[in-house]
């Protein structure tokens, strides 16, 4: 037994044993471990105060940000319908929508106005004219928010619709409130308010459930134009059929018997409604003027 226990713990030259190896604990591990733990902490730190120092775009208003430029309006779309194919003309087309006659009036390389008062229809450089925004019955004021050439004549938040021209470009849409009304004064632009018919591709509903020529200011095919009925129809019913007929936004302009033209290549005049011999002091028309 002495032999054997001695022979146990006694190490030769040449021989190497390992001794404990399954219970030694390597410290440096652990160390090793908190070390990166806290170097991810301080990483993170790092990328969220770059983050919230970055410097913020501020929005601008003008040049290549000008279709931004109404805050609460991001996806307004500002159009002008330019064709350098095209004269300043207005293009015609008829089409029939759930059996109702619908014309539309494109016009193109025009700028748009609104025009207030008298309106000579002798003007060869007016191409489309349509009433815009409907008169009072008791005083024959204009109805809701208008502003002609920066010059603010009605205020109102009675109907949703808006129209807002602005360095010859012109964009429709719905708002309770608009900062456009401001912009337009300011900036010596055009402003009117009427009925919604068409919200981003959903029709809006509206009360008047009278029949009458529906006229609407739209935008379709990405241009802007004005889609005439020349059957008696509902509100609701027109807005269906404009929304069938690919209109994204659209508002009513003034219809009934209102009056409204389009002038040909040639000169000649293509008439809806009744030319009112009595001119009103508020009786307003969107234009197109050639450029």
């Amino acid at each position: 037994m002495n032999i054997v226990n001695e022979k146990m713990h006694d190490i030769e030259e040449n021989e190497i044993r390992v001794v404990g190896g399954g219970e030694k604990h390597d410290d440096n591990k652990k160390v090793r471990w908190w070390v990166w733990c806290i170097a991810g902490f301080v990483l993170i730190g790092i990328i969220l105060l770059a983050i919230n120092l970055w410097p913020k775009p501020s929005p601008s208003i003008g040049g290549d940000d000008f279709q931004n430029k109404e805050d609460s309006q991001p996806s307004s779309i500002w159009l002008n319908n330019f064709d350098d194919k095209l004269p300043s003309c207005t293009i015609i087309n008829d089409t029939v929508i759930d059996t109702l006659h619908l014309t539309i009036y494109t016009p193109y390389n025009a700028q748009p106005e609104l025009l207030v008062g008298g309106i000579d229809t002798t003007d060869t450089d007016i191409i489309l004219a349509a009433m815009a925004a409907d008169l009072r019955r008791d005083n024959g004021k204009i109805v809701g928010a208008f502003v002609y050439a920066g010059e603010p004549l009605s205020w109102g938040l009675s109907k949703k619709g808006y129209c807002a021209i602005i360095d010859g470009m012109i964009t429709i849409g719905m708002a309770d409130n608009s900062p456009l009304f401001e912009q337009a004064t300011e900036q010596g632009g055009y402003f009117f308010r009427q009925y919604p018919s068409v919200d981003k591709g959903v029709m809006i509903e509206n009360n008047p459930e009278n029949a009458a020529f529906r006229r609407a200011l739209c935008v379709l095919n990405g241009k802007i134009c004005i889609v005439s009925c020349t059957d008696r129809v509902i509100m609701n019913d027109f807005s269906n059929s404009l929304v069938k007929l690919g209109v994204t936004e659209a508002i009513l302009l003034t219809g009934g018997t209102a009056d409204g033209w389009s002038r040909g290549d040639d000169g000649s005049i293509i008439r809806f409604g009744i030319p009112h011999t009595k001119n009103k002091k508020y009786r307003n028309y969107i234009i197109f003027r050639k450029q």
